[in-house]
C-alpha cells in the first residue's frame, strides 16, 4: 500500500473539529435569533381593535398562524449564520496555513 505524504500546511484535525463545532453552533444560534424575531413580532391572537369590532355585523377577524414565517425565519437565520461562520473559519484556516508555511526567519548575527 502506497502512502501519500500529507501537505505540511494542512490544518490539524483538532482545528477542523473546532471549526465544524463553531459553524454548527453559529447556525443554531442564527436559527434561534430568526425564530425569536418572528415570534416577538407576529401576533397569534386578535388585536384589541379586532376584539372590539367582533360586535360589528359582517366583520370577521382573521388571525394567521405564525408557524410558517417562524420556520422560514429560523431556516434563513440558520443558513446565513452558518455560511458567515464558515467563511470566517475558512479564511482563518488559510491565514494559519500561510503563517505556518512562511515562518519568520531569525536574523543572522
Amino acid at each position: 500500500m502506497v502512502s501519500v505524504p500529507e501537505h505540511p500546511n494542512l490544518p490539524r484535525r483538532g482545528a477542523l473539529g473546532l471549526m465544524f463545532l463553531g459553524i454548527a453552533l453559529s447556525g443554531m444560534l442564527g436559527g434561534l435569533i430568526g425564530y425569536g424575531l418572528v415570534e416577538t413580532s407576529c401576533a397569534d391572537t386578535p388585536t384589541r381593535a379586532e376584539r372590539l369590532l367582533r360586535d360589528v355585523p359582517n366583520f370577521h377577524a382573521t388571525v394567521s398562524s405564525c408557524a410558517g414565517p417562524a420556520l422560514g425565519a429560523a431556516l434563513i437565520g440558520t443558513v446565513v449564520a452558518a455560511v458567515g461562520a464558515a467563511i470566517v473559519a475558512v479564511l482563518m484556516m488559510r491565514a494559519q496555513s500561510e503563517w505556518r508555511g512562511h515562518a519568520p526567519q531569525r536574523p543572522k548575527r
